[in-house]
């Protein structure tokens, strides 16, 4: 009976549960989930700071990832004579890995642009202006596609967004090997599933941020999924990591490991006959490597160095002199670390000439142009007054008789 006497009022409990259900159905369908267009919120500022557009563009795609780039930085990546659309790579990563990001190249495919949009993050891309190759590239960053409309959407280095048709977009990618780039941190990597070129360059951003044990830990899983169960590149980093630790001895086996997969290859050639000089090994059989490599690649400054310290450790002072003289001539775009590393050499290699004269003053130069690296102690005991801060350059000034 009580049932029977709650029924009525169950009944209209249940009917306006049902009410609400239907309107709240009715009012997500108002609101329709648009799961064909994803876009980067918020959209990449584009300031008027640059005169050209590919540095504007630049600088903000290293806004958008939330990092600054500095002057200096924007000079070396996009020197102001390179023509529209040449960055320097290697000046890139080195701002990146400054910032402690790993510019990582991706596909500019389909599968790979949709993810990235739907993770939110920034790519840059160097855009011909069609599908045949062209050396003027304009770097834009994807902000938006929209799969129904079947276009893709682009920011310029002018702050404007141009919409391609994506079969048109996604056509330059096969002629051109078209890539994008992205700056991702260390540990986000393997989130992406990333490729084999993916994992090396995650090994070598290790190895060059002098932490080892990772950069082991990168080459040796490169190493591991190998169909073959060897890898080049991964001999010659886990090699380059020995040299590193000083651990020459060590890395002789693994350079001729990788030697006997890549013969005519000048850096394990020069990387070998190195280890083998510092090592313990046979000189006359690292003299011939050396040769080797530099016959393959006679103007890299590393080689050159090389073939300059054997020569000396042999007892050929002039032979040394001559390659460690082309080795500086060489090196003026490399590092400090090598250009100190061949002055050094060159000193010592002048010394042993009995040329006292050269000798000082390669050190003189060295020790003016890079006062922050300090002199060894050998070639401190020959030019002691070194020891002392270098004197800053004078002033120029202008003749006023002329």
């Amino acid at each position: 009976m009580n049932c029977l006497r709650f029924r009525p009022l169950i009944q209209w409990i249940a009917g306006a549960a049902g009410i609400l259900f239907l309107m709240g159905m009715a009012g997500c369908a108002t609101v329709p989930s648009d799961t064909s267009r994803r876009a980067l919120r918020p959209l990449p500022e584009v300031t008027s700071n640059h005169l050209r557009a590919d540095r504007a563009v630049l600088e903000a795609f290293f806004r958008a990832n939330g990092l600054r780039l500095s002057a200096a930085d924007m000079e070396s990546i996009i020197p102001p004579a390179a023509r529209h659309g040449h960055m320097d790579r290697n000046a890139l990563r080195r701002a990146a890995q400054s910032r402690q990001r790993v510019l990582m190249a991706i596909k500019a495919d389909e599968t790979w642009l949709w993810r990235e949009l739907g993770h939110n993050r920034p790519l840059l891309i160097l855009l011909p202006p069609g599908t045949t190759y062209s050396a003027t590239a304009a770097p834009v960053i994807p902000v938006a596609w929209d799969r129904r409309a079947g276009l893709v959407e682009l920011l310029d280095g002018n702050g404007e967004i141009q919409a391609l048709p994506e079969r048109e977009f996604f056509a330059r990618r096969e002629p051109l090997k078209h890539a994008a780039l992205c700056l991702v941190r260390p540990g986000g990597v393997r989130r992406m599933d990333p490729t084999r070129e993916q994992q090396l360059v995650l090994a070598d951003f290790w190895f060059r941020k002098g932490n080892y044990r990772r950069a082991q830990a990168a080459y040796d899983a490169i190493q591991d999924a190998s169909p073959t169960g060897t890898d080049f590149d991964a001999l010659m980093g886990r090699g380059n990591i020995l040299v590193r630790k000083k651990r020459y001895r060590d890395a002789i086996p693994v350079f001729r490991s990788a030697l006997a997969l890549d013969p005519d290859n000048p850096a394990v050639l020069n990387n070998l006959a190195y280890a083998m000089m510092n090592g313990g090994g046979e000189l006359m059989v690292a003299l011939r490597h050396a040769t080797k490599a530099n016959r393959l690649d006679p103007s890299n400054p590393l080689i050159l160095e090389t073939m300059g310290s054997l020569n000396l450790r042999l007892g050929d002072a002039p032979a040394a002199a001559r390659h460690l003289e082309l080795a500086w001539a060489h090196a003026l775009k490399r590092s400090p670390e090598v250009q100190v590393a061949i002055m050094d050499q060159l000193v010592r290699a002048w010394l042993a000439c009995n040329r006292t004269d050269l000798a000082r003053q390669v050190a003189e130069h060295r020790h003016r142009s890079f006062p922050e690296y300090r002199l060894p102690r050998d070639i401190l005991r020959e030019f002691p007054a070194l020891r002392k801060p270098a004197a800053p350059p004078e002033p120029r000034t202008l003749n006023p008789d002329l």
